[in-house]
């Protein structure tokens, strides 16, 4: 059965995989060899209308590079990831968080390198549950000198300036425009989910 796998064209694989994900659950997507996004299944688009970003519907990001789409505090951290998965072949595992306003969600992040040395990464919900605790926003003590919010990448918790050690969960801040908010690791997430980085 192996040595039938391995038979099948790069087209006739990446066509298989398309097929199973265009129906699957779990946010996917495929790039190829420059990490420019080759295909994104119907999930990826319920995703983007279900928090607000119809713009970034498959059709918005096929060609596109990935990295035009990922914080800079990031682009490093996946950038070796990438690297590292299409030189070993090894699948990499990695929980994140990406909560709305109304709810808390965990997503488990895998990195699969395909025959054609393209990478499959799929997103699958884990956990969804409403906020334990959320802070309403006080006037400018989140605001830094240049007017803008720094939120973590990660937990998406905003810095306090008046305690820059303080990361407070503030929903009202995910509807800023991106030109409002910087982006950062708060020291929680930097530990725990980043720990090499």
């Amino acid at each position: 059965m192996g040595s039938n796998a391995l038979r099948i064209s790069p087209a006739a694989h990446l066509q298989r995989i398309v097929s199973v994900l265009e129906k699957a659950p779990a946010i996917s997507y495929i790039l190829d060899s420059d990490l420019r996004f080759l295909y994104c299944n119907a999930a990826w688009d319920e995703f983007a209308v279900e928090n607000g970003a119809p713009a970034l519907a498959r059709g918005a990001v096929i060609g596109e590079d990935l990295f035009q789409f990922v914080p800079p505090v990031l682009k490093s951290f996946y950038s070796r990831i990438f690297d590292e998965v299409r030189r070993t072949g090894l699948v990499w595992s990695h929980i994140y968080q990406c909560s709305s306003p109304d709810n808390f969600r965990t997503f488990r992040m895998l990195i699969h390198r395909l025959v054609s040395g393209g990478l499959l990464v799929t997103n699958a919900l884990t956990v969804e549950r409403p906020h334990a605790h959320r802070v309403e926003p006080e006037p400018d003590i989140y605001r830094n000198e240049h007017g803008l919010i720094c939120m973590c990448s990660h937990c998406r918790c905003s810095r306090r300036c008046d305690h820059p050690e303080q990361w407070d969960f503030v929903p009202a801040h995910f509807a800023l425009v991106p030109f409002a908010v910087t982006h950062g690791l708060c020291p929680v997430c930097r530990a725990y989910f980043y720990p090499t980085f």
